[in-house]
């Protein structure tokens, strides 16, 4: 059994995902599906409004969204290369200074453009996207490798892969898969993330951003009380 919730933007339609794990009385649904109509956008006031860590979680709204994908638009004149290369030093500083966290010794970005010795998977979709004639095709990205991830009961990485879906139409949606899902900390930012992954590879493939699709196995949060003050923010 699944629930589906939609919202015009990121915020939106994290609020309708937060309504439904708070209708439950565990504060989990298994199986949560949030489509997402236009999540290119976004508004620099959510951070301000819709920091975890402003109603007493230990997460920051900007963090969680950048680990995914960095906040900072490609510079003209800037080779994506060097793009790639920039941010991921910026993410490895951060790791190695305390900034940011890591259990499982990486992040979603860094992931996406090497996991476990693979090609860079984002200039893979890009590629792809650019010069093959077939269209309405489905391009995966992988966040999660047995050879590297223990099993666990829970905890991260919870992203397993990310799905491009290019229609005939030259429109391309993202498909996101996360086995545990944290609406209080995560989803938010995982959400505007997700938003700027699709926006980069649309501009760079000269495609048409769509939808993000994210299916949530397990939605929950650990304080109902903190989400719902976040959500009534």
């Amino acid at each position: 059994m699944s629930t589906a919730v939609i919202g015009d933007n990121a915020v939106t339609a994290w609020k309708a995902g937060c309504h439904a794990i708070l209708a439950d009385p565990d504060a989990k649904v298994r199986n949560l599906i949030t489509e997402i109509e236009k999540p290119t956008f976004a508004n620099p006031g959510w951070f301000r409004t819709y920091d975890p860590i402003f109603v007493g979680a230990d997460d920051r709204l900007s963090v969680v969204a950048k680990v995914l994908f960095p906040e900072t638009p490609r510079p003209d004149g800037q080779t994506r290369e060097h793009y790639y290369t920039h941010w991921a030093a910026v993410l490895r500083r951060g790791r190695k200074t305390g900034r940011l966290h890591s259990s499982w010794g990486s992040t979603y970005f860094e992931r996406l453009l090497s996991l476990n010795g693979s090609d860079n998977q984002i200039e893979r979709a890009i590629r792809v996207l650019r010069t093959w004639q077939r269209k309405e095709t489905a391009i995966v990205m992988h966040l999660s490798s047995p050879c590297v991830d223990k099993l666990k009961p829970i905890g991260s990485p919870c992203l397993q892969f990310a799905e491009i879906l290019w229609s005939a139409d030259n429109t391309i949606d993202l498909v996101a898969l996360y086995r545990n899902h944290d609406f209080l900390k995560k989803a938010l930012g995982n959400f505007i993330g997700l938003g700027r992954l699709l926006a980069f590879i649309s501009s760079e493939a000269n495609k048409t951003p769509g939808k993000v699709i994210c299916h949530s196995v397990r939605a929950y949060c650990d304080s109902t009380a903190k989400l719902r003050r976040l959500v009534a923010k």
